[in-house]
């Protein structure tokens, strides 16, 4: 039975249209009297099911199906078709619709690509045709009337009842990634910030929910400088619309949405004849639940936005040393044999090696060589010794600053980014838009890598938050530095992948900063936080596996609280594994036997169908700061051959007792069941195991259970 498939259908003529196809969903758009607009969704796979659903351009006050402002005029209609186009590619489709602005010297690609997936994935190409600057302002590369509904009350259980909710992450702060919650949507403008109006932890997704009629949108804007999404819901049910002087009482409600960067003005001063691309937006529909969304736009993202995984795979377990304690060849030397004895993969350095003992390698960050004092051998003899444990090896990078300590801080201060107020205090961050600051950058970590013959980079960006971030003064105006920061980002390490196809890259910003698409699709994982204490690092991982795939999502395990809690978490995303010894000490044989055991787990049994799993968030959302309650989380193989699922008893737990019903397994096979707490096997079928369920006992809190089905 086939279930991806895509086809783009072009109705030219006075008012040409675009339907959309991919999988079941179907996206129409048309050009109407100069406006450019979206007309409908279904998720049912209809073209055109009848033309009373198609949105007119004059039933909205902003159907524009992009958000465009150029020097102060927003360009919402006078636009001429000059084209479609469409291509096959080896992830599906590719249109381009051509437009030209009438007035404003201004022309606009509009780029769809469909890959059989529920989700769309929609950018713009903006070209400046005049001969003087122009100044973009707000810019939405998706915009429009998201969906239509017609007497929606009737179809909810109270006039009370609303009709649209919006899931997305509410905690934008350090240590409160991955929190997502769900806001009913009111009827007025709702929007949702990351990185400028907020801080930078809030990943940028959203997921919207008609209640009415049980479907959902999911969204992602792969972008990591500020962003906005923006939605407006008119929802009375006594507004319809006009025929002739006499008001029509049909209850019609229709939901508006923009999506795109968002940055003070201006967010780009294009040169004459430059063409800029939007930041894209991937935006599916679809009839299910919250994890059917997910699982989708998960598909999507390993289909056709993620690079393929150096060396053939993802889901290295590593393992490394930092700045506490100190590092010197002896403790390093011993932690590679630690590291290689419980089944560690990638072993690194992390920050420090390249300042000198008990200097601050937070303020030397930009001076990117071994510190002889530290290790007066140089890191050869520290890599060779990895290699011959088996491991791969690597090194730490905070390559985005100079700190206020380093010899490069005080020969180049002016690569430094100045805020609005003209100052340089912007976390020491470096202006990637200055062309020679972003070539030295990129330079270093060519240098790094090749005369430390690394296989594995890790880069960090200890920034904070910088809110709206810097500015570059340029052709008469104030641009800001995000749009133009995040083009030469992308482009040094698309240039670094393709240089250094066998080493394995991997994100981290003081933990979650930048977890968005745009950023991971570059690397081979991301560290999505920092504090990786429990309970709350459950709520964490529970969230960014919503967003990201978990073989793209990094655990550490830490701390001193239950060792079964935070060792088991471990297998629902890529493992960092702990090395809890100074030398001379003796490791805990009873503490490493079960780290081996999880380990194993992991490199054996989760593995092996990680890359094209599906993923389970049983309980989906928590109050409170420290969350509450018990947390599940299943992972299942794709084609229903195996799966795991984790109960955990988080905060002041209310209950001992909680009925697993395990959703990845196939109905039809009959599975072995095994508890990790007991070590102990026993049969069931898998009707059985979803209908019935698995009665898991935990009386205390940061008590869990691992239960493995594997088919029989």
């Amino acid at each position: 039975m086939p279930t991806d498939w895509v086809n783009a259908y072009y109705a030219p003529g006075d008012a040409p249209a675009v339907s959309y196809r991919t999988g079941m969903v179907v996206y129409e758009e048309a050009l109407i009297g100069g406006q450019f607009i979206g007309r409908s969704w279904n998720g049912a796979g209809f073209l055109n099911a009848w033309d009373s659903g198609l949105l007119r351009p004059d039933q909205h006050p902003t159907p524009q199906a992009f958000w465009l402002e150029v020097d102060g005029h927003l360009l919402a209609s006078h636009w001429a078709w000059e084209g479609f186009e469409q291509s096959e590619t080896a992830q599906g489709l590719h249109t381009v619709i051509s437009l030209r602005h009438e007035v404003r010297p201004v022309s606009v690609k509009v780029h769809t690509q469909l890959d059989g997936t529920p989700v769309l994935t929609r950018w713009l190409e903006v070209t400046n045709t005049s001969d003087r600057p122009a100044a973009l302002g707000t810019v939405g590369s998706w915009s429009g009337v998201l969906q239509t509904v017609r007497q929606w009350a009737a179809h909810l259980p109270n006039p009370a009842a609303p009709l649209f909710s919006v899931g997305y992450f509410t905690g934008d702060r350090w240590s409160d990634e991955g929190d997502f919650h769900w806001q009913t949507l009111p009827q007025a403008n709702f929007r949702i910030d990351g990185r400028y109006r907020r801080d930078r932890y809030r990943h940028p997704m959203f997921v919207v929910r008609n209640h009415a009629t049980g479907e959902h949108f999911i969204g992602q804007l792969a972008w990591s400088g500020g962003y906005s999404f923006e939605f407006d819901l008119e929802a009375d049910p006594g507004i319809g619309g006009w025929r002739g002087l006499e008001r029509v009482q049909d209850g019609t409600a229709k939901l508006f949405f923009r999506a795109g960067p968002d940055a003070p003005a201006p967010q780009r001063l294009l040169a004459p004849g430059e063409t800029i691309a939007t930041p894209a937006l991937h935006l599916g529909l679809l009839h299910g639940d919250l994890d059917d969304c997910v699982n989708a736009i998960h598909r999507h993202l390993r289909r056709s936005v993620f690079m393929p995984q150096a060396r053939g795979r993802g889901g290295w377990v590593e393992s490394g040393v930092g700045p506490g304690p100190e590092m010197t060849p002896e403790n390093t030397h011993a932690r590679i044999d630690l590291a290689a004895d419980l089944g560690v993969e990638v072993f690194f350095l992390d920050a420090s090696w390249y300042s000198p003992p008990l200097g601050s390698w937070f303020e030397t960050v930009g001076d990117w060589n071994v510190d002889q004092d530290r290790f007066p051998e140089g890191l050869a003899a520290i890599r060779e010794h990895a290699h011959a444990r088996g491991m791969l090896f690597g090194l730490w990078m905070d390559a985005e600053r100079l700190g206020d300590q380093s010899q490069m801080a005080r020969t180049h201060p002016q690569w430094l980014a100045k805020a609005y107020d003209g100052r340089r205090y912007l976390g020491d961050m470096l202006d990637l838009t200055n062309p020679e600051a972003a070539a030295w950058m990129e330079s270093q970590i060519e240098r790094v890598i090749t005369e430390n013959q690394l296989d594995f980079f890790r880069l960090d960006m200890n920034v904070g938050s910088i809110g709206p971030g810097a500015y570059t003064l340029r052709d008469g105006g104030l641009e800001n530095s995000y749009w133009r920061y995040y083009e030469a980002f992308y482009a040094v390490y698309d240039r670094l992948r393709a240089k250094f196809p066998d080493v394995i890259f991997e994100h981290c910003a003081a933990g979650g900063g930048r977890t968005d698409i745009a950023a991971v699709s570059r690397f081979a994982h991301t560290w999505v936080a920092d504090w990786h204490v429990a309970p709350r690092i459950f709520r964490t991982n529970n969230g960014l596996t919503m967003a990201l795939p978990p073989e793209y999502v990094d655990h550490l395990f830490v701390g001193p609280l239950n060792f079964d809690f935070h060792s088991r978490l471990l297998l629902f995303g890529r493992p960092t594994v702990p090395l809890a010894y100074p030398p001379g000490v003796a490791s805990n044989p009873v503490q490493v036997e079960r780290l081996k055991h999880v380990v194993a787990l992991y490199k054996d049994f989760v593995r092996p169908f990680q890359a094209k799993s599906r993923i389970y968030h049983h309980t989906p959302s928590f109050d409170g700061l420290e969350p509450q309650g018990w947390g599940v989380l299943e992972l299942a193989a794709e084609d229903h051959s195996r799966a795991i699922a984790g109960v955990f008893q988080l905060a002041a737990p209310q209950q001992a007792e909680y009925v697993l019903r395990p959703r990845g397994l196939d109905l039809s096979r009959r599975y072995r069941v095994t508890l990790d707490n007991f070590r102990q096997s026993f049969e069931r079928d898998g009707f059985v195991l979803a209908q019935t369920g698995l009665t898991v006992r935990l009386e205390s809190a940061l008590a869990s259970e691992l239960v493995l089905f594997e088919a029989l």
